[in-house]
């Protein structure tokens, strides 16, 4: 009982924090759409200020969503933020949607 009553999340809410056309400079005009891909990242804040994992990383949410197609890109970009506020702490997570792209040789 008492393990339930610290764990339990007290508060949660998701925004949209963007949309954007690519995630990097496009290198090459030519590509083609390999299909839609999702990455992300997350952050846990103990009691809600000390670090305990790695802050949010766009680039790394960005790259997990490009590897999953083996594709160079990310087009047509929407990223969104989850906040969960639990009674040990704070757990931050950047969602990054889009299409992947692989450039033609």
């Amino acid at each position: 009982m008492i393990s339930i009553l610290f764990s339990g999340c007290l508060h949660f809410n998701t925004r949209v924090t963007g949309i954007e056309p690519q995630a990097k400079i496009i290198d090459n005009k030519n590509y083609t759409v390999l299909g839609e891909a999702e990455g992300q990242s997350s952050s846990f804040n103990l009691l809600w200020i000390i670090p305990v994992t790695p802050r949010l990383d766009y680039n790394k949410a960005v790259n997990q969503a490009v590897e999953s197609k083996n594709g160079d890109n990310l087009i047509d970009v929407r990223t969104w933020k989850e906040r969960q506020v639990w009674l040990l702490g704070l757990v931050e997570i950047l969602y990054v949607r889009g299409k992947v792209i692989r450039y033609e040789r």
